[in-house]
């Protein structure tokens, strides 16, 4: 304890001399000389940095808990195209790629951010500690030292645990600095053994004024005029009590060092011999760096800066200034905070005096009354805040030389950006960025500045914050759009590989020579990130296409197996008709069969209950006949009135003629509530299958011949009508087809027998070619009129309106019924005549509705004088019934 109290007192004793050797900042020199040739200080470390979640992605994976920028960027609008760093270079998952990146570069140092919410989720250690995020950082680490690159480590890069800015309200709240303390101890106790640069944190600026102030980054509060100087004071109180917690537990075991990144742009006086532009241009660097420089250094705000708040608060009627103030325990307690500090600068701005009067309200940026402004001239690469001063880097270090006793100097942060439209791995501009401020750096050290090492930013291309990826910082390039996320050097690794190597500008023609060779080495880069597309396009094959390939493969195979095996049902069911075709020519013959046999041979095959057509309503149905069909009554027994049938809900609309009631224990039974299904959806999706199967045979003339084919049809039709469905009046359909008179609905009607599609309502209105055509392309429901009768034996909803119909069409309607009354009365006079003929046994068993080959052919006969043709009008009159 003696030798570390001692310690701390030389310690504390240096920094005071440093603080009394500062000076005043010599404004109007600005030394803007020629390029030097020259080396750097044997030992100088050259690197690359990133930070956690810019590159990592793994956003969700392992344990990790959500940060305030996982949230933030997840809300529509925050980013530029809503991008988020879900994945980002996926560097999560390529550890060891990237490490033989930064050995091919022969870095001295790697500079990266540990992610609090990956090791700690809640953010709070004595609730959970991710063992898995612990195990990345010591893997990293472990690589980085066996490959001879040195890590420097930043604990907080802007990844707040989301549950502490829910729960506490982020840095707004001083418990994060308890927390923050608890969070850093974990990381020492676990990496620092081998890790011996430790950043607190990175740009605070950035967290305190776009965090809390303008909202532009997570968690995008806009506590103007308070949010910023509120965050930033507890990020200084937090980065003392991190510091002295390593000097007092770990600074012994470890011999490490603890830092802070503070970024900055150099401010310079439009005018040097004028005084308030003097003024405003050390007003702009003290609200910017020395906000947190200055505290660490001297353990307070810097004057200017409590005045110009104060002055605005009393202005703006406040009590007490806007800018909180630390007690002097406080001051002690900060003041010499700092082993190194690191420095990230980009660019460089002009500035002058300009007032802002109170009324405009409160704001960081109203409060420091000045105005920036930039060169036209400056070169503009990319981001369009960033332009290339190299001279400005020079200016800043020597003021930080002057302002706090020429500290420790890592250059954390330097480099510059690209749009993202630009694909063009010859960065020339980067490379020439490199050479000019590398060379301003090299001179700050012949100034006597005390600089240890250059970190470029960054590594690779990567999540830019609010711009997403439309900016590139990279020396590899990224392809964000392939899902292995390529690196591809760009000919700025080769041009700051041979910076590394020479350790600084040796002579004009060697450093001509580089550029040279950078650029021919980037040509076969650029060859690489022009194939990638087919690359990519080769991934999506082997990853998306052929998987699916193989699934449809595996459905088509599936499909013909069905297919198989319904083709299988039917040849069964065929050859169930054979055996009735061969007993028909049997009886035909004159052979005698007992009734059970002659009932048989009566039973109409039904293609549902054998499986040929899968109808979900009737799946339950029991494999039962249909009953025969008694004899028809003569004319004038039936009553109208009470018969089902007479009033279009059985049989055809005006039949006098009645069937007997069938006995209950004949009829097929459903073993469920019986479906809901009207007859003429039967008749399309039951009948005309049905018919196909019994008619496969029937030769259709085609084209030009429709007429012909249709009466054939008829004809069929109506012979086998009552053997097919006794239930569905077939005559009822066949009078539909023949009002037909048009040849272009005919044909439409036989596509859809063809093409096994349901009839529709439209098929029977209009003769417009094309609108019929169109209703044959149509896959709607099958026609619904009122025509068509109910199935006695299925509990139907009510039958839809019926489909209006032109006069023409109605009157022939009731023609064509009048015919197929006289049609069947002649039927039934031609059935009494057969069964008369019969003998007596076969009169005493159940008569059936089976007629002998020759008796078909005179049916069939008649038929055809009994039809009209489609073509000729209806007779007159007709004779009465």
């Amino acid at each position: 304890m003696a030798q570390c109290r001692l310690l701390r007192v030389c310690h504390v004793l240096v920094l005071a001399l440093c603080v009394s050797a500062t000076e005043d900042f010599d404004w109007t020199r600005n030394e803007k000389g020629s390029f030097y040739y020259g080396t750097f200080p044997t030992g100088f470390s050259w690197g690359a940095g990133s930070s956690a979640y810019q590159t990592e992605g793994a956003w969700d994976k392992d344990g990790k808990g959500m940060s305030i920028w996982d949230a933030f960027s997840h809300k529509k609008g925050k980013i530029y195209l809503n991008d988020t760093g879900d994945s980002s270079c996926d560097g999560y998952y390529k550890v060891k790629e990237d490490i033989g990146l930064m050995k091919d570069m022969k870095l001295n140092h790697y500079r990266f951010s540990i992610s609090w919410p990956r090791i700690m989720p809640n953010g709070i250690k004595s609730d959970q500690i991710n063992e898995k995020g612990i195990q990345y950082y010591d893997n990293l680490i472990s690589m980085l030292l066996e490959n001879q690159i040195t890590p420097i480590v930043t604990l907080y890069h802007w990844d707040l645990p989301q549950v502490l800015e829910e729960k506490y309200g982020g840095w707004q709240n001083s418990s994060m600095i308890s927390f923050f303390n608890d969070y850093a101890s974990l990381c020492f106790e676990r990496f620092g053994n081998r890790v011996k640069y430790w950043i607190t944190f990175n740009n605070p600026w950035s967290i305190a004024v776009e965090g809390y102030e303008t909202g532009e980054h997570a968690p995008g509060l806009k506590l103007k005029g308070t949010g910023a100087y509120k965050a930033a004071h507890n990020i200084i109180k937090a980065h003392a009590k991190v510091w002295h917690t390593y000097d007092t537990q770990w600074r012994s075991k470890q011999k490490g060092m603890v830092g802070i990144s503070l970024s900055a742009d150099w401010g310079e006086p439009v005018d040097i011999t004028n005084q308030r532009d003097i003024e405003a241009a050390d007003r702009y660097i003290q609200f910017y760096l020395g906000w947190f420089a200055t505290p660490l250094f001297n353990g307070d705000y810097p004057q200017v800066m409590k005045d110009y708040v104060g002055k605005k608060s009393a202005q703006q009627g406040l009590g007490s200034s806007r800018l909180p103030t630390f007690n002097p325990q406080e001051k002690s307690y900060i003041r010499g905070t700092c082993d190194f500090l690191g420095i990230g600068h980009f660019t460089t701005r002009y500035i002058t005096q300009k007032n802002y009067p109170s009324i405009r309200g409160n704001s960081y940026f109203t409060d420091r009354d000045l105005a920036e402004l930039v060169d036209p001239q400056w070169p503009d690469p990319g981001s369009e805040w960033l332009y290339s001063v190299p001279w400005g880097f020079r200016r800043l270090l020597n003021f930080v030389k002057s302002q706090y006793g020429n500290p420790m100097i890592y250059v954390t942060e330097n480099g510059v950006s690209e749009k993202m439209v630009c694909t063009d791995l010859c960065d020339e501009w980067r490379m020439q960025y490199f050479k000019d401020y590398i060379n301003e750096m090299l001179k700050a050290v012949n100034d006597g500045i005390n600089v240890k090492g250059y970190t470029a930013w960054s590594l690779l291309d990567k999540f830019e914050w609010d711009e997403g990826y439309s900016e590139r910082f990279g020396l590899y390039y990224v392809d964000f759009r392939s899902k292995n996320k390529p690196r591809y050097p760009k000919a700025s690794v080769q041009y700051y590989k041979r910076i590394i190597s020479s350790n600084g500008f040796p002579n004009q023609r060697e450093i001509e020579s580089w550029k040279r060779k950078a650029t021919e080495t980037c040509t076969s880069s650029n060859q690489l990130l022009a194939a990638d597309p087919l690359t990519s396009h080769m991934e999506m094959v082997t990853e998306i296409v052929v998987p699916t390939v193989c699934t449809l493969c595996i459905l088509i195979c599936a499909i013909f197996l069905m297919f198989l095996l319904k083709v299988n049902s039917r040849n069964e069911a065929a050859l169930s008709c054979v055996l009735v075709g061969s007993d028909k020519h049997r009886r035909k013959q004159g052979s005698r069969f007992a009734p059970a046999r002659t009932e048989a041979l009566c039973t109409m095959l039904d293609p549902l209950e054998n499986g040929l057509f899968d109808i979900p309503d009737y799946d339950q149905i029991e494999d039962e006949a249909f009953p025969p069909l008694p004899p028809p009554l003569s004319p004038g027994d039936g009553n109208l009135e009470q018969d089902p049938f007479a009033s279009g809900e059985g049989e055809e609309q005006g039949e006098v003629s009645k069937l007997p009631e069938v006995p209950v224990t004949k009829r097929r039974t459903v073993r469920r509530p019986q479906p809901k299904l009207d007859s003429q959806r039967l008749l399309s999706e039951r009948g005309l299958p049905a018919l196909r199967t019994l008619f496969d045979n029937v030769k259709f003339k085609g084209k030009g011949h429709e007429a012909e084919d249709l009466k054939v049809l008829m004809q069929k039709m109506e012979n086998w009508a009552h053997r097919l469905y006794p239930k569905l009046q077939f005559e009822d359909f066949i009078d539909k087809l023949e009002v037909l008179g048009s040849k272009k609905d005919v044909q439409t009607c036989l596509k859809r027998v063809r093409l096994d599609m349901p009839l529709m309502h439209e098929d029977f209105i209009g003769n417009n070619v094309v609108e019929a055509e169109d209703h044959l392309q149509e896959d709607v429901e099958p026609f619904t009129d009122g025509g068509f009768s109910e199935d006695p034996f299925i509990h139907s909803t009510p039958a839809p309106a019926p489909v209006s119909l032109t006069e023409e069409q109605q009157r022939r309607i009731e023609l064509n019924k009048q015919l197929a009354l006289e049609r069947r009365l002649a039927r039934q006079k031609e059935q009494e005549s057969l069964q008369s003929t019969l003998p007596d046994k076969s009169a005493a068993s159940p008569p059936q509705h089976c007629l002998s080959q020759e008796n078909e052919e005179d049916w069939d006969e008649n038929t055809e004088k009994n039809d009209m043709p489609l073509n000729q009008e209806p007779p007159a009159s007709l004779p009465s019934v």
